[in-house]
């Protein structure tokens, strides 16, 4: 729970203001009644063993530590069922992200003074005995106080020691874009993997763009885009010097943090003597940043080839139709198209993917929530038909068992331009876009202008919503393409503002369509943890996973929805062959099936209206053969109405404000984002690209 202002903790400690958030708790800006000066106060909530120990290691790192580069920390306690405390240095200033929100990217001098203090920062920390890493460089993790000062803070992913030492899981956590490869997985980290983030960093704050991630340059072939050509005035030494230190082969990078000062200062490497052979011959040197390339550069080769054999293997033991589940196949089948798949949506035509996009940015293009990139080429406008409307909307009777008439298509009406929205003054969209069967999120206006990318996982992300304020999301990854269930997925959240991302703690088994409940406290998902798909919720404050749903009568639950109030969770059971929508209280009793169609059709995916008086659903027939409707179950005459939107309509997400729908849907050649208004009913395009759309959701607060 986050702390208010005038909070005392520990009978000390008194909370002046929050300065940030992250996915592990906040720091705070307070005062140390005893001593009269302020102070950083930084919280952990998670406490789980692994958590604990990595925060309780941050503090022992920290206090042993003095360095002008570096904060101090003065204090760490403990308070019993809230969590764990740093108390350290408070350095009244901006970090390197907030200064270039304000100024823009940073000039070549500043990249010169800010990451020789860095240098001296990492050369004081590689010294210690044993070594310590810091693991997590990045704009938002060097600040500079109004002296002008520089300080590397944040030591939440530090290592102590890097000899035949495997990482704490509270501390694998990486970031991509700054991350070496080495720093995925378990691979062996030590001081050249800090030399890769700082020079991503220096990147990032002189271009305002993040360099492209680690592993997919390593394994993926993907290149790196010439500093320079994101900045031309930079000067050529100083763009190699930077491109030196993101070589993925560390044996390629500067070798010691003090040999990369010298050369961002310029200074000449110098030669060490090494060996004397006679008082005739002359000493054999060599420089101390060259090494052998060939065994590394062979690793990465020999670890590519068995990550594409693996790829190979699981996709085809996945996509085998005999491999999956007759039940899931039928009855929770992909709410979206999927290329090349056996098992497709109810009444989506089957569509063919290109590899190369037509809108979204690619891999190679890495944007970030540093900076806002507007997409100036814009996005391809069309106003071809699309799937059909009906000839209106169809209202059932208020009787306890609801007749609705079977879904179908009649000829399509034109659909809006992309580039003349109407009505639509604000807000954003974020969605997600498999590109090559690697699906990433991206957000944008409803005007199509804006487009951001906002993960850059190389093992994909997708199935995510946002947290009531509209700064963090909760995805799943892995995620390649869409899928009917992610049986190895986990819950991750990733802080908008600042980059970071932290896993959930506890331990991940199929875990995916997270939902975060309006009060910002808990997550529903749903998970195969217990063998079938079933409902659970993760609490915020005091860590505990619950299951809300039980499999009693062979039933399955999913698509989990909360309630404006977050009171009540809708959500779909697969019951008697057929898919149902019932409601449950977030404590997961007062279970109850909210339509009652007699087995006329199927209804799936709930969403709540802005106000809580009426429930949006996708309406397929019994058999899911026909295109699904968009339907709107109204609470107080339990009646059903199918909106009249060209089908099929899946996947429905409402704007803050409760007067726009955000779907996906297909036409014969594209899986799309389309949005609409309430008040018309009219469609309007999205996106148009060729890659799979799928997964809108409307940004709170924004």
């Amino acid at each position: 729970m986050t702390l208010g202002q005038g909070n005392l903790l520990n009978n000390r400690y008194r909370v002046i203001e929050i300065l940030g958030r992250g996915g592990m708790g906040a720091v705070y800006r307070a005062m140390d009644e005893s001593l009269g000066v302020e102070v950083a106060l930084k919280e952990n909530l998670f406490t789980t063993d692994d958590y604990a120990r990595q925060f309780r290691m941050e503090a022992i790192i920290l206090a042993g530590i003095r360095h002008p580069n570096l904060p101090r920390v003065t204090d760490h306690f403990i308070i019993d069922e809230t969590g764990q405390y740093l108390v350290m240095d408070y350095i009244d200033g901006d970090d390197l992200r907030q200064r270039m929100d304000k100024h823009g990217p940073i000039s070549e001098g500043e990249a010169v003074r800010i990451g020789s203090a860095a240098c001296d920062a990492l050369s004081y920390l590689h010294s210690r005995k044993p070594p310590i890493l810091h693991r997590d460089i990045k704009l938002g993790n060097i600040k500079i106080d109004s002296d002008g000062q520089v300080y590397l803070v944040d030591f939440g992913l530090a290592k102590m020691g890097w000899e035949h030492e495997e990482t704490m899981t509270g501390a694998r956590a990486m970031t991509p874009g700054y991350s070496p490869p080495e720093q995925y997985g378990s691979a062996r980290t030590d001081a050249r993997s800090d030399i890769y983030s700082l020079g991503a960093t220096l990147y990032a704050a002189l271009t305002g763009v993040i360099p492209e991630d680690s592993l997919m340059r390593a394994v993926d072939g993907v290149k790196l885009t010439p500093l320079r050509e994101h900045r031309p005035d930079v000067t050529a030494r100083m763009a190699n010097v930077i491109e030196k230190a993101l070589e993925t082969s560390s044996a390629n990078r500067y070798q010691s943090a003090d040999a990369f000062k010298r050369a961002i200062l310029g200074q000449p490497e110098p030669r060490i003597e090494t060996e004397k052979i006679g008082d005739d011959q002359p000493a054999k040197t060599q420089a101390p940043d060259k090494l052998p390339t060939k065994k590394s550069t062979s690793f990465w080769r020999l670890f590519g080839f068995f990550l594409v054999m693996l790829i190979i293997v699981s996709g085809s033991i996945w996509f085998n139709p005999r491999n999956q589940s007759l039940l899931q196949n039928r009855f929770f089948p992909v709410p979206g198209a999927l290329p090349k798949r056996t098992s497709l949506p109810p009444g989506l035509p089957s569509v063919t993917a290109s590899s190369t996009p037509t809108v979204l940015l690619t891999p190679t293009q890495s944007i970030t929530a540093i900076r806002t990139l507007t997409i100036t080429q814009g996005i391809t406008r069309s106003a071809s038909a699309t799937p059909s409307l009906p000839a209106a909307a169809i209202v059932a009777s208020a009787n306890p068992v609801i007749q609705t008439t079977t879904p179908s298509i009649s000829p399509s009406p034109a659909v809006a331009p992309l580039d003349t929205p109407t009505g639509v003054g604000h807000g954003e969209i974020a969605y997600a876009s498999a590109i090559d069967h690697i699906a990433q999120i991206y957000i944008l206006s409803p005007g199509g202008t804006n487009l951001r990318q906002l993960t850059n996982i190389p093992a994909g992300a997708c199935n995510f919503d946002w947290s009531p304020d509209g700064n963090q999301i909760v995805y799943i990854s892995p995620c390649t393409d869409r899928a009917s269930q992610y049986p190895k997925s986990a819950l991750y959240v990733l802080n908008i503002e600042t980059g970071e991302t932290r896993p959930l703690p506890f331990k991940p088994a199929g875990d995916f369509e997270p939902v975060w409940s309006p009060d910002g406290e808990k997550i529903a998902f749903t998970s195969l943890r217990d063998g079938s798909m079933q409902i659970f919720v993760f609490n915020l404050s005091d860590f505990k996973l619950t299951r809300l749903t039980t499999a009693d009568d062979n039933s399955q639950s999913r698509y989990p929805a909360w309630s404006p109030d977050s009171s009540q969770i809708a959500y779909t059971v697969l019951r008697f062959g057929l898919l149902q929508i019932w409601s449950m209280s977030a404590d997961g009793n007062n279970k109850q099936q909210l339509l009652r169609t007699g087995g006329a059709s199927c209804e799936y995916l709930p969403t709540w209206s802005a106000d809580g008086e009426s429930l949006f659903f996708s309406q397929t027939n019994n058999s899911l053969t026909a295109p699904s409707a968009l339907g709107q179950y109204v609470f107080q005459t339990q009646t059903v109405n199918l909106l009249p939107i060209p089908r099929p309509v899946v996947d429905a997400s409402l704007s803050p404000d409760g007067q726009w729908v955000a779907y996906e849907t297909t036409d014969t050649i594209n899986q799309d984002i389309y949005f609409f208004n309430l008040t018309d009913n009219l469609p309007q395009r999205l996106t148009s690209s060729t890659a799979i759309d799928f997964d809108p959701v409307w940004r709170p607060g924004h």
